[in-house]
């Protein structure tokens, strides 16, 4: 029987995912330079190989290099939540910002089927995960070396998954943290569609307050995952008219669990799941005209 899924559309932002690791006098740089748009790192220390774009600040993606399918960060692991959004499996699923591949690697190898692309701004970053990281694309994937939000405004396909992991060393690019830059993903969003984002730092940062704000300007229901044992936590948001409860959510975990065969349990995030369509929050919305994304990430947020 045909029927038409819903469209989820993730939007993972991921605000300086910085993870430290013990640096250590083993560890060994395969790759250090400069490319057009960050500095790229890549070394291996314990059997795992980091990707930095700021070594003070951690590593932006790792994989493990006997098993390169395993999800050592938690904001990683927590994101596989999201596909429980879905009244069945994604169809089309965009990526912008690619990193070491790790997600978008796993989803290939999991929904076999579905059209995959990737849109990653710096071709210097694609290099080091295909050269370093094992990631190579399937048949069924594309990638497009280009701005996330130019693509997005240019694109004329709606995705079943768009799964936005774009960020330098200290934050997200200011552009795709916005009102306006919401609205145009939105656009993109088919009957039943869900954006997600993945957001680096305390929640009473002002940044992450203000950008839960931005989202509920833009869409009617917002949910939160937390990633546990990091500062990440996974935003979603969504214009469903079914709208989604911790309950749901975890009936929905053993089936996903089955799938993916994970080592650890995604019950543990979806646990965590967090209601704040309604929340009142004291914050600035975000807009092309005033983002400043670094200095809200350094303020405390003082009311709810």
């Amino acid at each position: 029987m045909n029927r038409k899924l819903p469209v989820l559309i993730i939007l993972y932002l991921s605000v300086c995912v910085c993870f430290s690791y013990g640096w250590s006098n083993d560890e060994k740089v395969l790759y250090e330079g400069d490319s057009l748009y960050h500095h790229i790192r890549v070394s291996e220390v314990d059997g795992y190989r980091y990707l930095s774009f700021n070594r003070m600040r951690g590593s932006q993606s790792a994989v493990n290099i006997e098993n390169p399918f395993e999800l050592k960060f938690s904001y990683t692991k927590a994101s596989f939540v999201v596909p429980a959004f879905l009244q069945g499996d994604p169809k089309k699923i965009l990526y912008v910002g690619l990193g070491g591949g790790s997600i978008p690697k796993l989803m290939a190898k999991h929904y076999p089927d579905a059209q995959i692309d990737v849109v990653e701004i710096d071709q210097g970053v694609v290099d080091a995960a295909q050269k370093y990281f094992f990631f190579k694309p399937t048949a069924k994937m594309k990638i497009i070396v280009m701005d996330g939000r130019k693509f997005l405004r240019r694109c004329r396909d709606k995705y079943d998954l768009i799964f936005l992991d774009a960020y330098d060393d200290r934050a997200i690019p200011f552009h795709l943290t916005t009102k306006e830059f919401f609205e145009i993903v939105k656009q993109k969003l088919a009957p039943g569609g869900v954006l997600a984002s993945n957001v680096w730092g305390p929640s009473t940062d002002q940044f992450y307050r203000s950008e839960i704000k931005t989202y509920q300007q833009v869409f009617p229901n917002i949910y939160l995952i937390d990633a546990v044992s990091s500062s990440n936590y996974i935003i979603m948001a969504d214009v469903n008219k079914n709208i989604m409860t911790k309950e749901i959510l975890e009936k929905r975990m053993p089936a996903l669990q089955k799938r993916f065969q994970f080592d650890f349990s995604l019950q543990t995030y979806a646990e965590t799941f967090e209601d704040l369509s309604k929340q009142d929050i004291d914050a600035d919305v975000l807009l092309d005209d005033f983002a400043p994304v670094e200095i809200l990430r350094s303020q405390e947020a003082t009311s709810k």
